[in-house]
């Protein structure tokens, strides 16, 4: 390097400048990400937030430590990440409930915190192989550019995916320790934040190889694997061990979804080049692939995907052999034993997912920055070469010389154009935002750009359904059905919009097929609203219970129970449901009312009057379970009502609760007698089968 590009560097590199950037780098990173704040839940995010009781109170935090049932309201998602539980309740408490401009300033948060975290622990790779001002730059333009990539948008927007972020600031924070402290690598003091960041996922456990690349690598004064090893010992066995806690912790109900190990690791090298395309050109983001396994080694793509891991191992293994080029081997490095958790042997649900490759890109961003840096260098070099030769008899001033000057070019273009692609990816990551806003806007998105995937299908029906669009929503779920006919969760969708349309025979098939299918929650979740909407609420109850036990940490499925408990007068159980969710959520308005005898919902006004005719009003609806909720609270003000007494006795017979509207019809008649319409109701009750 010249004195001038020494001087050049050290003036560019400066303390206030330095910071002056950093300031204006962390509010574009804000700047993308600022449309973001009130984009809607998405995924797992229904079962991981909206719909878990646990994270509604921070007096839960025991539990999400204890059981692993805390961080999910469907056991079968219930794996052990109890800080992502903890941030959540965090969020709820701070948001008063499911705002989600609360968790995605957290989700900010995070991002920034991460970015913070990988600037020193960029320029400390770089000084290893080549110390120099600049590498202060270098290192803020790699955290800077990872912040903003496109591709992390998944990630971002998907609040679920919190844990890449937590997990992220762990396994930086060991870094971090193990670079900047002698007594946190004396005593191993750098696995504690391995330890906290396993707490959010499980993945963070590669800790161990990468430190041993890292050793590897940057060891003074000569290499040796004989050293790496020994010096990855304690972070490969507290790895291990880590790892067998988890699983030890993960609910007996949970499963990873996967299927064919052999079929998915031939299809996971393609989905490694998948991933360094979408690096490098991050079009076509989808949030769900329709992607499928490959059944043969010999398809091209899985062809494509092994020559790709091959080339990378051969790169990764050159750029090691010379020490200003390590940073770009560690980083590619990094990439590859970053993806193997995910996508290598260890089959997963989904074939590729974006979100996935959040950890992966912390390496391969600064090798590519850094390899950019390096070609610059070079083209800077060869211009100064060729501007020397053109006056070899000549002495050049160096601060006006011509080769000066055709270095400088190229210097100022390179920098401009990396500053070009930042902002570019700022403004894709804005843009992308938009498609995450709402469930109706990314569904659309995806089902356009994965055509043949069911779910997508599905799920974008789900947004017209909610619109009361039925037939639209039931053209998309019987697209959904030609690509996933064993999907339960289509099948329960299908139901339901059947059951809109008054095709009550299809629909109960759909519930059944879809329980036949897969013994969940949901499925008896919404079997039993729909029994319960058909004057079957005995089925109703029994479904609804049977819900209850396999996710008693569902908030919807504790809503219908308790519902329906008031509704046919099953006074002691519906105290001990409330008294139980109480304990969950001490905040839960539904819970607390139930539990003091009165209605979850208000009347005009509180007496006899104001809720008989509620009652009148929920009945000519057709909502006979609020109605009969109704018809009880006014005969707490005049308890021989003959009109409420009736009434309560007709609600019932239309929810199918026979015993419960005799009963109730022949205390009508018992305060008065002379009541024909009580007696056609009790007839009419008698001749229900």
């Amino acid at each position: 390097m010249t004195g001038t590009t020494a001087h050049r560097e050290k003036g560019l590199s400066s303390r206030g400048l330095f910071l002056f950037l950093a300031v204006a780098a962390a509010l574009l990173i804000i700047a993308a990400y600022a449309n973001s704040l009130h984009n809607e839940f998405h995924f797992d995010d229904s079962h991981v937030i909206v719909n878990n009781a646990y994270i509604r109170s921070l007096r839960n935090i025991p539990s999400f430590f204890t059981d692993a049932h805390a961080f999910s309201s469907l056991p079968q998602n219930s794996t052990y990440r109890p800080l992502v539980s903890l941030s959540f309740a965090i969020d709820y408490a701070a948001g008063r409930g499911l705002d989600p401009v609360a968790f995605h300033v957290s989700q900010i948060g995070l991002l920034i915190a991460v970015w913070a975290m990988l600037i020193p622990f960029y320029r400390r790779v770089l000084d290893l192989a080549a110390p120099a001002p600049v590498n202060r730059l270098l290192a803020l333009v790699a955290a800077t550019l990872f912040a903003v990539h496109t591709a992390n948008t998944e990630t971002m927007n998907f609040i679920s995916c919190r844990s890449e972020l937590i997990s992220a600031l762990g396994l930086l924070g060991a870094f971090f320790l193990i670079q900047r402290s002698p007594v946190a690598r004396r005593y191993h003091l750098y696995l504690l934040p391995i330890a906290l960041g396993a707490l959010a996922k499980a993945p963070v456990v590669v800790f161990a190889p990468l430190l041993m690349c890292y050793v590897f690598l940057f060891s003074e004064p000569a290499r040796s694997w004989h050293l790496a090893i020994r010096a990855t010992l304690p972070s490969l066995v507290t790895g291990v061990l880590l790892l067998l806690f988890l699983n030890s912790m993960n609910a007996k109900e949970w499963t990873p979804g996967g299927g064919s190990a052999l079929h998915y690791a031939l299809t996971q090298p393609f989905v490694w080049l998948h991933y360094a395309r979408l690096f490098l050109l991050p079009a076509g983001l989808t949030a769900d692939t329709d992607w499928t396994l490959f059944e043969h080694w010999y398809d091209t793509r899985a062809i494509a995907g092994f020559v790709f891991v091959i080339v990378l191992v051969a790169v990764i293994r050159r750029l090691s052999k010379t020490r200003q080029t390590t940073p770009i081997a560690f980083g590619l490095a990094w990439f590859g034993i970053a993806l193997v958790p995910t996508s290598s042997f260890f089959p997963l649900a989904e074939v590729a997912n974006e979100h996935r490759i959040f950890f992966p890109y912390i390496g391969l961003t600064p090798a590519a920055v850094y390899g950019a840096y390096m070609a610059t260098r070079s083209l800077a070099q060869r211009a100064r070469n060729a501007a020397s030769s053109e006056l070899p008899d000549q002495r050049i001033d160096p601060t006006t010389g011509r080769a000066r000057a055709s270095s400088r070019r190229v210097e100022i273009a390179a920098a401009m154009l990396l500053v070009i692609i930042i902002v570019a990816h700022a403004i894709g990551t804005h843009v992308r935002n938009k498609v995450w806003r709402t469930e109706e806007s990314l569904w659309k998105d995806t089902a356009e750009k994965s055509p043949e995937n069911g779910r997508a299908l599905m799920n974008f029906g789900l947004t017209q359904m909610e619109q009361g669009k039925y037939a639209v929503a039931k053209s998309y779920f019987e697209r959904a059905q030609l690509r996933t006919p064993a999907y339960s969760t289509l099948q329960i969708n299908l139901g339901i919009v059947d059951g809109a349309l008054g095709l009550h025979d299809a629909a109960e098939g759909h519930f059944r097929e879809a329980l036949r299918l897969k013994d969940d929650a949901d499925g008896h979740l919404y079997y039993g609203r729909w029994l319960s909407q058909n004057g079957r609420g005995p089925e109703a109850v029994a479904h609804v219970a049977r819900a209850l036990v396999l996710a008693p940490g569902s908030a919807p499925v504790r809503s219908l129970m308790m519902r329906l408990d008031a509704a046919r007068g099953a006074l002691a159980p519906l105290r001990d449901l409330a008294r139980e969710s109480l304990m969950i959520d001490p905040r839960d308005a539904e819970a607390q009312a139930y539990g003091s005898g009165r209605a979850p919902f208000r009347a005009a006004t509180d007496d006899y009057a104001g809720w008989f005719n509620d009652g009148i009003a929920r009945t000519s609806r057709g909502d006979d379970l609020d109605a009969a909720i109704s018809y009880r609270q006014a005969l707490r003000f005049s308890p021989r009502s003959s009109d409420a007494l009736n009434n309560l006795g007709y609600s019932l017979g239309r929810l199918g609760f026979r015993n419960e509207a005799r009963e109730s019809l022949m205390r009508a008649l018992s305060a008065r007698p002379d009541f024909p319409l009580a007696e056609h109701n009790l007839r009419w009750v008698e001749s229900l089968k």
